[in-house]
């Protein structure tokens, strides 16, 4: 392979972001945002309560003057995991909230017990019945000293959407360090929040009484990024992904296993594979600045036809591993028992037709059948929309073969 193309914006970054919006009367521009099907869904949600969204040319417009509507009862809610952030910022816009449970993709339990009991602590009385969620509270919302069992990207940004406009100082204590965590808190605090500590485990808010609209170009999504370095990890050649931000610590030394050379220049990175990957002994999926779990299906695709035996542990969600089923119809030498994949390297992968069950997976077969002889067809390509913008023309910049069929 060999191309160039500018990395999208950050998927899990904006959604937040369109939840922030709620906060306050005002309109907010986001640039440089991507057009996939989550923010379209998330749109649709804003509207739905009173909210406008309009999105045009990589710019998504949003102002929330009136919500007339605090039950959530949109189809897309069901489908869309990041509706559960509404919690957060319907609670502190108008103290109550009734929203459809969260959906999204399939790949194990996501609960969100640590996101309610935080809500507790800030004064919410919650109440759980059937399909949907009930939140609601006296008066405003009350700073809190909240700790996190587990270092939650989503517990983390809902406490943060509630507790910047809550009374008094809000601390919480095991929080996620996501650079989208910390690309939301830069966003709040354009909009006029006061929060401190972000990329660290210990965030601080100080609650204010309004916030402001604002214009905000939005960074790189890390997990595209990815998406496409594995690309070239696993087809071989050399691509230049155009972006601003780092390469986290633990991707570039997970890529420079596989056999990738990483440079970096001031308008991006240039990736290039001129052998057959490496394999990568063993690896578990961790929160920030572990490898992450969105990387894990990617991952797993190169390692495929890896020189040797890799080994692969899932270690947030439980599901992950049933892209195996699709791998091995495509010539993968797979087994998994639990939590973790034993791969072992082939030095072919013949064409298929297999199905996404998930974001990810959705980009890691499309990686598989980039690497494999043939033509492979991916169905259920859906999902793969919901977090990449245009694929196929993406993977046509990188010098890759890829359509999609009329009716896909």
């Amino acid at each position: 392979m060999q191309g160039e193309l500018t990395v999208q914006g950050s998927k899990n970054a904006v959604l937040p972001m369109m939840a922030a919006s709620l906060l306050c009367r005002e309109t907010t521009v986001i640039r440089h945002c991507p057009d996939i099907l989550d923010v379209h869904g998330m749109e649709r949600v804003i509207r739905s309560i009173g909210g406008k969204a309009a999105y045009a040319d990589g710019s998504l417009v949003l102002r929330a003057d009136e919500v007339k509507n605090d039950v959530i009862e949109e189809k897309t809610v069901g489908e869309l995991r990041a509706s559960v952030l509404f919690l957060g910022s319907m609670l502190a816009r108008c103290r109550r909230v009734k929203i459809h449970y969260p959906g999204g993709c399939s790949i194990g339990r996501r609960p969100i017990d640590m996101h309610l009991a935080a809500f507790a602590r800030m004064g919410a009385v919650t109440e759980e019945s059937g399909e949907f969620i009930r939140c609601q509270c006296a008066g405003k919302l009350r700073g809190a000293e909240i700790p996190l069992p587990f270092p939650s990207v989503g517990a983390t940004e809902n406490i943060l959407l509630a507790a910047v406009r809550a009374e008094g100082d809000t601390v919480i204590r095991g929080a996620a360090r996501e650079p989208e965590i910390v690309e939301l808190c830069g966003f709040l605090n354009a909009m006029g929040a006061r929060v401190q500590g972000a990329g660290t485990s210990r965030i601080r808010i100080r609650g204010v009484e309004r916030l402001h609209g604002t214009e905000w170009n939005l960074g790189a999504d890390r997990i595209v990024f990815l998406t496409h370095a594995m690309f070239a990890a696993g087809c071989g050649g050399e691509a230049f992904l155009r972006m601003k931000e780092p390469v986290p610590a633990e991707e570039k030394r997970v890529l420079e296993t596989l056999g990738c050379q990483l440079l970096a220049d001031p308008e991006g990175i240039r990736i290039r594979q001129r052998s057959v990957p490496g394999r990568i002994p063993y690896i578990c999926t961790r929160p920030y600045p572990g490898y992450p779990t969105d990387g894990q299906s990617l991952l797993m695709a190169v390692l495929t036809k890896a020189r040797g035996v890799s080994t692969i542990e899932e270690g947030i969600f439980e599901n992950r591993f049933r892209m195996v089923l699709q791998l091995r119809k495509l010539g993968a030498d797979i087994d998994f028992v639990s939590s973790r994949a034993r791969i072992t390297g082939v030095t072919r992968l013949h064409s298929g037709t297999v199905r996404a069950d998930d974001l990810r997976s959705g980009a890691g077969l499309l990686i598989a059948a980039a690497m494999a002889e043939g033509v492979s067809e991916i169905r259920q390509s859906r999902y793969i929309d919901r977090g990449y913008e245009k694929m196929e023309e993406q993977m046509r910049a990188l010098g890759l073969r890829a359509r999609r069929r009329p009716d896909a």
